[in-house]
């Protein structure tokens, strides 16, 4: 089954175990958006703590500690892809990789979606 929101996509196998279920897929997309995880919440409509849990059990099922972590290895697992431009998605990959971390800024955008407009305004 494929999943897509905003410039992101993902993959979820049917079989359990095979990946990230439905909903974790669901939450990490948007979470690879910019969305923080009450705009997750309020999107999907649950609660900000059910949303919390869910982004944890992909985060353990990836072995990540974090957000840029988690969407990084979902990536190089095959299991979440950026549908948008494939140069911004090497560039996006090698900020991740570089070092660059999940904290919000005021405006409620990750650095990797703040990274994502600068490659955007530059191409």
């Amino acid at each position: 089954m494929e999943i897509s929101f905003g410039d992101w996509a993902a993959t979820v196998e049917p079989m359990r175990g095979a990946g990230l279920t439905e909903m974790e897929a669901n939450y990490l997309i948007r979470v690879a958006n910019g969305m923080t995880q009450k705009e997750v919440a309020r999107e999907v409509g649950r609660s900000q703590e059910t949303v919390k849990k869910g982004l944890q059990r992909a985060y353990q099922r990836l072995g990540a500690a974090n957000a840029i972590t988690a969407v990084t290895k979902a990536q190089a697992k095959g299991w979440i892809r950026y549908a948008g431009k494939a140069s911004m998605c090497a560039l996006l990959s090698i900020a991740m990789l570089t070092g660059t971390d999940d904290a919000m800024r005021r405006g409620g955008k990750t650095r990797i979606v703040r990274k994502a407009e600068e490659i955007q305004a530059i191409a």
